[in-house]
């Protein structure tokens, strides 16, 4: 089995294809306090959120997200739109990286 990566060894390769717009949305969220970031928010929109871990974790009443962040968040939700299992997969990998 295939050792998992931590997560900034993982952020400095390319993403897989289709998923660039994702890791680049998670990577902007380093930026923001855990659970606040654009990135939690993409996890609900998504389900994978409700799906791990049966709740949803962005509150939508402490939105503190600009333009760019919604851009960001827009571009990696029309990845998912386009193919959602390549980006399941390289949430799992971002999600189990960060555990470590």
């Amino acid at each position: 089995m295939e050792q998992t990566q931590d997560i900034w060894t993982l952020l400095e390769q390319n993403a897989p294809d289709g998923c660039d717009d994702v890791q680049d949305l998670y990577s902007w969220s380093l930026n923001y306090d855990a659970g606040r970031g654009p990135f939690t928010l993409f996890l609900d929109l998504t389900g994978w959120s409700q799906d791990n871990y049966g709740e949803t974790f962005y509150n939508l009443s402490e939105m503190s997200l600009g333009y760019v962040e919604l851009d960001k968040l827009a571009r990696a939700l029309s990845e998912y739109a386009l193919n959602p299992r390549s980006v399941e997969r390289y949430v799992d990998t971002l999600m189990e990286a960060e555990s470590r």
